[in-house]
């Protein structure tokens, strides 16, 4: 547990020095499977805090119309689908990092909004419709520090060059598209499958 904590301890030095940092959660232990873990339950969580206590000018309808289950797919899925066409491209293309130097890095990079997507939708309790450009830059910002810890996993945990890094994030992306089309394909077969099975079943046991 004391090893956990310094860890996730460490998540604060990451932020201010990304680059050392991911060299460091590769190399150096400052980074685990389950510290990663818990930062991803900590993002979920994050998520669900936000929804339901950013003002209601800005998140009309909070959590009530959606449940748990369905944001856990909305904050987990992509990012569990990025980890894996990342360690693909990067399988294909030569990069350096394992699976689990890409599952750890990819849950330190969604640090920022861990750290300050709560305070933001406390922050949007004192503001009015008018200063929604203010709500909105702070929400940008957030996405924006995470596209560029993204960017800097990417080609830090692979050893990529600048060039060869943009490459990769885009072939990155377009096996994300293609993973998540090939599962809709699929379950959409299975469901069919097992349709299929059951109506087969109940018209051989009608006629028994």
């Amino acid at each position: 547990m004391r090893r956990l904590g310094e860890q996730l301890a460490y998540s604060w030095k990451f932020l201010r020095h990304p680059i050392d940092g991911f060299y460091d959660l590769r190399f150096s232990g400052k980074g685990s499977v389950l510290s990663a873990s818990v930062l991803l339950v900590l993002f979920y969580i994050s998520q669900l805090l936000k929804l339901e206590l950013t003002h209601f000018v800005f998140e009309p309808f909070g959590l009530a119309y959606t449940s748990p289950i369905q944001q856990l797919l909305i904050c987990l899925l992509p990012i569990f689908v990025w980890v894996l066409a990342n360690y693909l491209v990067s399988c294909i293309t030569k990069g350096q990092g394992t699976f689990k130097a890409v599952y750890i890095s990819t849950a330190y990079s969604m640090l920022p909004f861990i750290y300050f997507a709560v305070p933001v939708a406390l922050l949007s309790n004192l503001f009015s419709n008018a200063e929604g450009a203010i709500y909105g830059f702070m929400n940008f910002f957030i996405s924006a520090w995470i596209a560029i810890l993204f960017y800097i996993q990417v080609k830090e945990v692979h050893g990529f060059e600048v060039t060869e890094t943009f490459t990769n994030i885009f072939w990155m992306l377009f096996a994300g598209v293609a993973i998540i089309a090939f599962s809709l394909a699929l379950f959409a077969i299975v469901i069919q499958s097992v349709n299929f099975a059951v109506s087969f079943l109940r018209e051989a046991i009608g006629y028994v």
